[in-house]
């Protein structure tokens, strides 16, 4: 994978979500997380680290090798995993930071747990308005004044609007350049299509094995040309990923096409 990327590929927007998903590895207890990145414009693969656990460290070697390949990393769309972020600040001290706002309201709801505390329900709908699009700092200030106005008397809605007035920036780190998506709605979309793959895969005999696999799985996702991309992506149909990240000074073996 890092040396196709590094050999053939260079335009990338340098805008990346970054994911982790877990697989079952016989030796280990628990099952383990394979990390990787999707450029969002590209929709390519430039690495992946199969790792132990999504502990800080294995985090800190993603983005190394990620440095080393030089890809240009702008901005990082991940969920709340301290981990990822902080890592990615490590070797990219500029890189914008934006927490996937479905991410984060997904854990509000399961905060209040709404099923049986249906009087919070109205809260979280005022919450889901407040992200409902990209709105400029003063409206979003000016509605989170008026839900925290209207909530102030209950310490624990209190707790979660002094969270989001504390992680802003994290939360609406778009505003700090073109194209930065609010979520990691893309690569939940290629999450979904590794776990139909794994249906089929009771486990790995061992972490070379998972290893291996992966190589091989996504170097197949970077040549394996688009055809349900739809909206402002519609545009990648009848391409590759590997073909819209590719450095404009080289061909691609044929092979890869």
């Amino acid at each position: 994978m890092a040396d196709v990327t590094r050999k053939y590929s260079g335009k990338y927007s340098g805008i990346l979500e970054v994911d982790g998903k877990f697989v079952l590895v016989k030796g280990y207890e628990r099952k383990i997380p394979v990390l990787y990145g999707l450029d969002y414009t590209t929709h390519d693969i430039p690495n992946y680290h199969l790792t132990p656990s999504e502990n800080y460290q294995a985090c800190l070697s993603f983005f190394k090798s990620l440095k080393l390949l030089d890809y240009p990393l702008h901005a990082l769309i991940c969920d709340d995993n301290v981990n990822i972020y902080e890592a990615a600040r490590y070797f990219y001290p500029k890189a914008v930071i934006q927490l996937c706002q479905n991410h984060y309201k997904e854990n509000i709801r399961r905060t209040l747990d709404l099923t049986l505390n249906q009087q919070y329900i109205p809260f979280m709908q005022s919450i889901e308005d407040l992200f409902s699009f990209k709105r400029s700092p003063d409206d979003f200030n000016h509605r989170a004044k008026n839900i925290l106005n209207q909530y102030r008397g209950d310490q624990i809605l209190m707790s979660i609007l002094i969270d989001i007035a504390k992680r802003e920036s994290l939360l609406c780190g778009w505003r700090e350049g073109e194209h930065i998506p609010t979520t990691t709605n893309l690569i939940e979309c290629f999450n979904s299509h590794i776990e139909g793959r794994l249906k089929t895969i009771k486990g790995f005999e061992s972490f070379k094995h998972a290893d291996l696999w992966f190589n091989g799985y996504f170097l197949r996702r970077r040549t394996k040309k688009f055809t349900d991309c739809e909206g402002k992506f519609k545009c990648l149909n009848g391409f590759t990923g590997l073909e819209k990240s590719k450095n404009p000074d080289v061909d691609l073996p044929t092979y890869f096409t």
